[in-house]
């Protein structure tokens, strides 16, 4: 079934890049979104996102525009060659076009050559330009940077 799954995604993206792996795969044709259910296993070269459910959404040429993962998200993202981060949220939406990434509910993402990390109800990145906006919720936003004297 997994080998099915992985085949039907070859088929569907135009990038070899993303890999998912999950229990169960739906396409609708119609609406142009791809939904994986159930120990989501999520990877694009260093990048790799773990959730319960991710929904790709495609144009109308059948190329990726964004994904959103739910549930239990966990994350590594690799923004650049020097930086590697790891975190979890409730939800993570990425943005192929505008290279946002948004991290909403319970959203804490670490660093982790440095140990410098980001916690808040949500949390936006660019991959791209490397701005970063963090909003508390109920709780502030919670920045911890590293000072070297």
């Amino acid at each position: 079934m997994k080998k099915f799954i992985i085949l039907l995604i070859a088929i569907f993206l135009s990038a070899e890049d993303l890999h998912i792996i999950s229990k169960q795969f739906f396409y609708d044709s119609k609406t142009k979104i791809s939904t994986f259910i159930g120990d989501v296993n999520a990877t694009k070269g260093k990048d790799n996102v773990l959730s319960n459910k991710m929904k790709i959404y495609f144009d109308k040429n059948k190329k990726p525009i964004k994904y959103i993962a739910t549930g239990k998200v966990k994350f590594i993202l690799s923004l650049d060659k020097n930086s590697t981060y790891k975190g979890h949220c409730n939800k993570l939406i990425y943005n192929f076009k505008t290279y946002n990434i948004f991290l909403i509910g319970n959203a804490y993402i670490k660093k982790l050559e440095t140990n410098e990390s980001v916690s808040g109800s949500f949390i936006k990145i660019n991959r791209k330009t490397k701005d970063v906006e963090v909003r508390g919720g109920n709780k502030p936003a919670n920045i911890i940077i590293k000072v070297n004297e």
